[in-house]
């Protein structure tokens, strides 16, 4: 099981213990994005490593986040169902887990790292989750670029305008 595939499930289990039954496929692009923003400015290191996002219309997805979800579908761990959903006119891919997760193999670290942010984003709506995405250094760069009024569709994200928080830096040298 690929690490995206493991952080996806780590996702919904977490959702699904905060009594959210299922996370709309617009919620598992931009939650997994944010999570590697916040690795990168907090702890200087990519979170997840088997995953390019680019730029689409309703901000960065990844091709990769499609795949891991078909592939935990086709192992039994999740599925996927489309509900109405009125406030936004389209029908929500909802996924949800079928079974009982395994070990994900995260450390203690990245497990605190992961419930922090996600006591976080789990509760936003997706305008809100839209707009902190929108609200990152890589998207706040693109949309610089995107002045002339065209969308850069398909441009793959610089994660490299994320500066590193300077407290963390602080912290960090302090206990060398």
């Amino acid at each position: 099981m690929s690490r995206l595939e493991k952080l996806l499930l780590f996702i919904l289990d977490r959702a699904k213990k905060e009594g959210k039954t299922d996370l709309s496929q617009f919620q598992l692009f931009k939650i997994p994005y944010l999570l590697q923003v916040y690795s990168l400015k907090y702890a200087g290191t990519p979170f997840i490593t088997d995953a390019i996002f680019v730029r689409d219309n309703n901000g960065p997805i990844s091709v990769d986040i499609y795949t891991a979800l078909k592939n935990l579908e086709e192992n039994g761990y999740v599925k996927m169902e489309k509900k109405e959903n009125k406030e936004y006119g389209y029908p929500k891919h909802a996924f949800s887990l079928t079974k009982k997760i395994p070990k994900l193999g995260f450390n203690q670290g990245e497990i605190m790292f992961l419930d922090s942010f996600l006591s976080e984003l789990l509760p936003l709506t997706q305008k809100k989750l839209k707009e902190r995405t929108y609200f990152t250094e890589p998207m706040q760069e693109i949309q610089k670029r995107e002045k002339s009024g065209n969308i850069l569709k398909r441009t793959v994200i610089n994660f490299s305008t994320i500066a590193v928080d300077p407290d963390v830096v602080d912290v960090y040298s302090n206990l060398q």
